[in-house]
């Protein structure tokens, strides 16, 4: 039995690694098509698309009263996003790009992220808190649309409009296989973890935190793979601020959060908020994430994740 569930994870890793490819080349092409940026395309598409397992956990944990666990899992799915999706991409290539391509994104970035710090350290995420995280949502997509990022954007390819609904199409089918392979990836790692014995407290605070950040991981380690670092980038940039506004934002608003489940968040937040000065850092000092940033930032997680692991009976359900 045991040797079946390898079988399966080996095999859903398989799918999940070969439909990214079909969701970045169908990106690619869309972006071309519109002669949108490829740091466009990753915040509209890629990481639009692959925020909404993360809405719909804030969501239906709100709709049931437990709104700590939608801002567990935004937080944790945001520190995920920047530790593994560049860490282990700066391991397989040096993240390269230009500053004036980077700068205002991760700018806004480091200030999103004070936003809920600031309102879990006076007082919680009520409906107020979480209807500014929403208009901050929107101010951005719309930062994005006009793009007024610093680069020039591409000039439009006159395409007919069968072959641009072809290539939506195609890239909400690739999409749509990635989030089902990620699904199966965890869930057969789950059942191989708890074979081997894994207590169920790590399950979780791993494999599952985990869940939400595989469809990036695999699309943006393709991107980069295959050069279009700006397209991986615009899609962890824009994950993290859809975390940060959107997901939470929607959680606060349906069922606002108590001042007796602060406390367990502040930590996570002083990480989050520690990772995107460390990344605009090095950004603006190196244009590049290297290797050894690499190696620092999953480190950093590995030591995050045993932290809340110490400390996971003391946290409110």
């Amino acid at each position: 039995m045991a040797l079946l569930e390898l079988l399966l994870f080996i095999v859903a890793i398989a799918v999940l690694y070969e439909s990214s490819r079909h969701v970045l080349n169908s990106a690619m092409k869309i972006a071309q098509i519109l002669g949108i940026t490829e740091m466009a395309v990753g915040f509209i598409f890629i990481a639009t698309a692959t925020s909404i397992p993360d809405l719909m956990v804030s969501v239906s944990g709100a709709l049931m009263g437990r709104t700590a666990i939608s801002v567990g899992d935004a937080l944790g799915s945001t520190i995920a996003n920047i530790c593994l999706v560049f860490g282990i991409a700066a391991l397989v290539r040096n993240v390269t790009i230009r500053r004036e391509q980077t700068l205002e994104s991760a700018e806004l970035l480091l200030f999103i992220t004070l936003a809920p710090l600031l309102f879990i350290l006076t007082g919680g995420l009520t409906y107020r808190e979480g209807t500014v995280l929403l208009f901050m949502f929107v101010l951005y997509v719309l930062f994005i649309m006009k793009g007024r990022f610093s680069i020039t954007p591409n000039a439009p390819v006159f395409k007919s409009k069968k072959e641009l609904s072809t290539q939506f199409t195609f890239f909400l089918t690739a999409f749509t296989i990635v989030f089902l392979s990620a699904h199966f990836v965890v869930q057969y790692g789950i059942d191989i973890a708890k074979m081997v014995g894994v207590p169920d407290a790590i399950i979780g605070m791993t494999l599952i935190a985990f869940a939400t950040t595989l469809p990036e991981l695999a699309v943006d380690f393709r991107a980069i793979r295959e050069g279009h670092v700006a397209l991986a980038v615009g899609d962890i940039f824009g994950s993290c601020v859809i975390n940060l506004t959107l997901v939470l934002g929607a959680a606060a608003v349906i069922h606002p959060l108590v001042n007796g489940f602060l406390d367990v968040f502040v930590m996570p937040i002083v990480t989050l908020l520690a990772l995107s000065s460390f990344i605009w850092y090095i950004l603006m000092k190196h244009e590049a994430i290297k290797k050894e940033h690499g190696v620092m930032l999953i480190v950093i997680y590995l030591l995050w994740i045993i932290f809340e692991a110490m400390t996971v009976h003391a946290t409110p359900t």
